[in-house]
């Protein structure tokens, strides 16, 4: 089987594909449905992509288009998944669901959730960590994933989504950046809102 990968950092992906015999393309750019149909893709997989993948190239590929998304969905669709899940309080986990027309909102086919220590995990050290549980999800399922007849199920409850440009006003909490520690970021958004009330 012939699979687009899109991602920018594909190489656990790519060798989990190319070991199940499939041979694979990897692709970071924006597509259309030419692209697909003009280069005999069967499958696309999508892993940090940073494209909205329209309905006309989900038709021309029959819908076997599938994202892996390091959150544990309905919860934190869109941007910053391991941020917004430690500020608002929601379960951590990864998610690997169909592409529908909306963002992150197809149906589940693998999920997991995560537990991350807030006392010794950095926003950078968690996001390793959800990054290599969404890689083993992957590789233990890809068998079933590529033959697309995993109905999943419907993503239950309202959930949450963030746009990119939300994860500025959180930024002041974190005076290391990506490095600071979970449990300090969430003692200074706490401080911070208290002051305010």
């Amino acid at each position: 089987m012939k699979v687009l990968l899109l991602s920018p950092y594909p190489e656990s992906i790519k060798k989990t594909i190319e070991a199940a015999g499939d041979t694979v393309d990897v692709y970071t750019e924006k597509i259309g449905h030419g692209f697909v149909s003009d280069n005999y893709y069967e499958f696309i997989v999508s892993y940090g992509y940073r494209h909205i993948i329209k309905w006309d190239v989900l038709a021309a590929i029959q819908n076997a288009a599938i994202n892996l998304h390091i959150s544990y969905l309905p919860y934190n669709r869109g941007s910053h998944p391991n941020l917004w899940s430690n500020a608002e309080g929601t379960p951590s986990g990864v998610t690997i669901h169909r592409i529908d027309e909306g963002i992150d909102t197809g149906n589940i086919l693998f999920q997991k959730e995560v537990f991350i220590d807030k006392s010794t995990h950095t926003f950078s050290s968690s996001y390793q960590l959800l990054t290599q549980e969404i890689e083993r999800l992957f590789e233990l399922n890809w068998k079933y994933l590529r033959n697309n007849d995993c109905l999943g199920w419907k993503q239950q409850g309202e959930g949450t989504f963030h746009l990119y440009k939300e994860a500025d006003a959180l930024m002041k909490y974190m005076p290391k950046g990506w490095d600071t520690n979970i449990s300090e970021f969430i003692y200074n958004m706490t401080m911070d809102r208290e002051e305010k009330s």
